[in-house]
């Protein structure tokens, strides 16, 4: 992958892309729901378990007999989940195929490392990455895109039944848990309870603590809230005495009227400037795997079950019905950049990135 003269170091990409080393508490910063997988055993981001550059260039392969097969796409992914599942689908159902590629994805435990992969690893040029750290990757001098809206965000503050935070301004004075401040969820979700509420970051202590092991801590009261995402949060309304107490996305919703995701489709500059046709490809089948999921909900939970991480009936029952609106059902491209250039810059007035806002993130492929 070529270099501009600005590269930056790991441990600033890490804290960059909202990567999480603490002891014990390591990723799970997204939607993640199963136990990991085998494509992320070591959890290297150096490009060592990288694939061979023929196949993540996108280019047209041939056999020894001289007969064409279809194009090859590396594609950075979650190992199962709510995000994990989209290129699960789109290989499944053959929407990759019917765009002439065949979908390559290599599975990584949490969305930061495979966030990781698109700024240390040019073996996997496509993947997905949030806005806010796309920008800071920009003003690093790396060269994402962001296509379209992978995922719409469906993260929420959670608390116990029993305590005294009633709403979002009750949030003031206490302690909140999330994996990384660096992530995009959480800077949103930062955004947002100042924009629609006025409590500004200073007003409440951040927890460092990874999704699935928050949920015990706020049930033993060692929390007062955490910020958590489906399908953990179907989990939680089943297993604990939580309610839901904010959710950032609706209030971008009726703050802006604009949709907000977590992450989004994205590819390095350089693997699209070389595989043009193959862009468009993958963002068209991610359209479809996307619609697919929107009019199949049903059936898509029962059979991914055990890879969203639902472990019950009541489990899988109840994703049916949350499960239903986190998956865009068309692209509007003009409101999408219009949302993320606009949260970019609240998170930028806030101070939470020193980064300008830029056009340069986007890529309009369709």
């Amino acid at each position: 992958m070529t270099r501009d003269s600005t590269t930056i170091d790991r441990r600033t990409a890490l804290k960059l892309t909202g990567g999480v080393a603490t002891s014990g508490l390591a990723g799970l910063a997204g939607c993640a729901g199963g136990t990991g997988g085998s494509g992320d055993s070591d959890g290297s981001t150096d490009g060592s378990g990288g694939t061979d550059d023929s196949e993540g260039s996108g280019d047209t392969a041939t056999d020894s007999g001289g007969s064409e097969e279809l194009t090859s796409i590396v594609h950075g992914a979650t190992n199962g989940g709510t995000t994990g599942i989209l290129t699960s689908v789109m290989t499944d159902q053959g929407f990759d195929e019917d765009h002439g590629f065949t979908l390559q994805a290599e599975g990584f435990a949490s969305p930061p490392k495979v966030q990781q992969q698109l700024v240390f690893n040019e073996d996997i040029p496509t993947g997905y990455m949030g806005s806010i750290v796309a920008t800071r990757m920009h003003s690093k001098g790396e060269n994402p895109q962001l296509i379209g809206p992978y995922m719409l965000y469906h993260a929420y503050i959670v608390t116990r039944s029993d305590t005294d935070i009633e709403g979002p301004t009750d949030l003031a004075g206490k302690q909140i848990s999330f994996a990384s401040e660096a992530a995009d969820a959480w800077l949103k979700f930062v955004v947002m309870l100042d924009e629609a509420h006025g409590v500004s970051r200073d007003q409440y202590e951040f927890v460092q603590a990874a999704p699935p092991a928050a949920l015990s801590l706020l049930d033993k009261g060692e929390l007062d809230a955490i910020l958590t995402y489906e399908p953990l949060m179907t989990k939680a309304l089943l297993q604990y005495d939580f309610e839901t107490v904010f959710s950032p996305r609706e209030a971008w919703r009726e703050a802006e009227d604009l949709p907000l995701t977590t992450v989004d489709l994205a590819w390095t500059k350089e693997w699209y400037d070389a595989n043009p046709d193959a862009g468009v490809s993958l963002a068209e089948a991610f359209i479809d795997t996307q619609q697919y999921l929107n009019e199949n909900v049903d059936t898509v939970v029962e059979e991914y079950s055990d890879s969203i991480g639902l472990e019950s009936q009541e489990q899988i029952d109840l994703a049916k019905e949350r499960l239903v609106d986190i998956y865009p059902s068309e692209w509007d491209i003009e409101a999408f950049q219009e949302s993320e250039r606009l949260m970019v810059q609240k998170a930028r007035d806030l101070g939470l990135i020193e980064a300008e806002p830029t056009d340069d993130i986007f890529n309009e492929v369709l």
